[in-house]
């Protein structure tokens, strides 16, 4: 397993803690991502993961595609994730290139890459529902590195707002949130 799968699952699993816990009567509570409440965040959670299960499997760019979650985002949740880590199982799979969202590279990359989206979701889910998210400080600190060096791409394409100051000496998890267009003290 590379550092970049390890800290990608670490992401996976910290989301899907928080999934597990979320109490069946808050599912439409609001959540910071506008527009979205706690049930479309598990539904983009597992389009986004759906999406990497392809490319993993066939080394072809595949593009989320949000499912419909109905009264069953946690069951959702659980088959796509399990469906992600069976393709990524496979003998090989993280050294495979091809041409993925942001051209040729292997799936490891792509993992390195993707780690920001299950990481930021799990504080929108926590938040939403009252619960506490749960963020591996070491996998804070390899989004940052990773998600500074395209932040003006990914906000030109309005996958994540202006960056929210906090104080340089906050925690990896408040500094990535600052980054991502979250406020960790709001």
């Amino acid at each position: 397993m590379s550092v970049n799968s390890r800290n990608y699952t670490k992401a996976l699993y910290g989301f899907d803690a928080v999934v597990q816990r979320v109490p069946a009567d808050r599912w439409d509570a609001d959540s910071p991502c506008e527009g979205w409440c706690a049930r479309d965040v598990v539904a983009h959670a597992a389009g986004v993961i759906d999406a990497v299960a392809k490319m993993a499997r066939t080394g072809q760019v595949a593009m989320p595609e949000t499912p419909e979650v109905g009264d069953d985002p946690v069951g959702v949740w659980n088959a796509s994730l399990s469906n992600l880590l069976e393709a990524l199982d496979q003998p090989g799979t993280i050294n495979r290139v091809g041409q993925y969202w942001f051209g040729e590279s292997p799936i490891d990359d792509v993992l390195a890459f993707t780690t920001w989206d299950p990481l930021g979701h799990s504080w929108d889910l926590a938040t939403a529902v009252g619960l506490d998210a749960h963020a591996s400080e070491d996998v804070a600190e390899a989004a940052i590195a990773v998600i500074s060096a395209n932040a003006d791409a990914l906000r030109g394409m309005k996958l994540m707002g202006d960056a929210v100051d906090v104080p340089a000496d906050a925690s990896a998890m408040d500094r990535f949130l600052g980054l991502t267009g979250r406020d960790p003290f709001a």
